[in-house]
């Protein structure tokens, strides 16, 4: 990893206009990267596609295409005209005595990719491959040589509005949901119990998550420097995703005109506000885990990675670890990982911040191994 970098997205100029917006972070997040004869890797929303494991009896390639377009009919959920269908093959598994082939099969709407890419393209940015956030966590987990054969680990990355869980068993991709739940949340609960608004909520949560990294709190809100003749943006935050896509609406309490209350004196502590907000993530972390298990008959998981905005809070680690009865439960850090890291200046927003970057990881492996 030669260099990191990211940008805040205005979100009250994201409901204005959302494409513009989006471009403008883009290109500022690339401002101090080498771009020369570089590949661009982007990423759809896992919760915008339609991602199955089909299983089909075993043939020759040649007609693997075939077969799989006549499954897809059955999987996706939409008119096959309407979207963009990818595949891979991920395993040949064994039932009974007949030989299937596991399949990987994703389909996004021709419309989410459009707008994905006129994102791209008022950035003034050639994509080379559109990928999907919840496969680049595997990307990532794999290129930091975190997944072992013989064991079955959760990836959770979770985002400002949602969460997404991947399966991966044996280190191939095994099973991916997503739940509507997200950083969000917290930030609301807090805004709700201490009776200041969203913005300074949001400071809170910020740091109160800089210091599980070890960040001295008053450099939990700053923003990278602004481009030349823009205004410094002040209403977005490092919780923000990296995949938010138009139409997600804010949270109340947000309008720039308000300015942010001061913070009472006494309350609630953090941990308690956030207890309850953190029992509803688990609780459906927890469905996705039994259905997993019970449902798919699957091995029990081994390991949870967790990764997002707010992977660092210590007693999401703890509630999840108590509620799941697993042990192992990690935040991603792909700083002290497998990859080797360039300079100490140019990879800082990684180093600071590293869970947060784990799908930006990944695709970074993708467009590497593309090369």
């Amino acid at each position: 990893m030669d260099a990191a970098g990211y940008a805040l997205v205005d979100r009250n100029q994201f409901n204005i206009d959302p494409i513009t917006t989006q471009a403008v972070a883009v290109r500022e997040s690339l401002r101090t990267l080498v771009e020369a004869q570089s590949i661009v890797v982007t990423a759809l929303p896992g919760q915008s596609v339609v991602i199955r494991y089909p299983r089909l009896a075993n043939m020759p390639e040649e007609r693997l295409q075939e077969a799989v377009e006549k499954e897809a009919g059955q999987h996706i959920p939409y008119d096959l005209s309407e979207v963009f269908l990818d595949w891979t093959l991920l395993d040949t598994v064994m039932q009974g005595e007949d030989k299937l082939l596991k399949i990987l099969l994703l389909a996004a709407k021709h419309e989410l990719i459009d707008v994905r890419l006129q994102v791209t393209q008022s950035a003034e940015v050639k994509v080379g491959i559109l990928g999907v956030d919840a496969l680049a966590l595997a990307d990532a987990a794999e290129a930091c040589d975190n997944l072992r054969v013989g064991e079955t680990v959760a990836l959770i990355n979770i985002g400002l509005t949602s969460v997404s869980i991947h399966f991966v068993k044996d280190g191939v991709s095994n099973f991916i949901r997503d739940v509507s739940w997200g950083g969000r949340d917290l930030i609301q609960s807090i805004s709700r119990a201490r009776r200041c608004e969203f913005d300074e909520a949001e400071k809170l949560l910020q740091n109160s998550i800089a210091e599980a990294h070890g960040v001295p709190a008053q450099q939990a809100g700053n923003e990278p420097p602004p481009p030349p003749a823009a205004p410094p943006v002040a209403t977005s935050s490092l919780l923000d995703p990296f995949e938010d896509e138009p139409g997600i609406s804010d949270g109340p309490g947000q309008s720039p005109a308000v300015k942010p209350a001061p913070q009472p004196i006494g309350g609630k502590p953090l941990e308690e506000i956030m207890a309850a907000p953190l029992a509803k993530l688990v609780s459906e972390i927890r469905r996705s885990f039994d259905y997993y298990e019970h449902e798919l008959y699957e091995s029990p998981v081994n390991r949870l990675i967790l990764s997002g905005g707010v992977a660092s809070i210590p007693l999401l680690r703890h509630t999840l670890s108590e509620e799941l009865s697993i042990k192992d439960v990690d935040v991603a850090n792909p700083a002290e990982s497998a990859l080797q890291m360039g300079d100490r200046r140019g990879v800082m927003p990684l180093t600071e911040r590293p869970a947060q970057f784990m799908v930006a990881v990944g695709l970074a492996a993708r467009g590497a191994a593309a090369l």
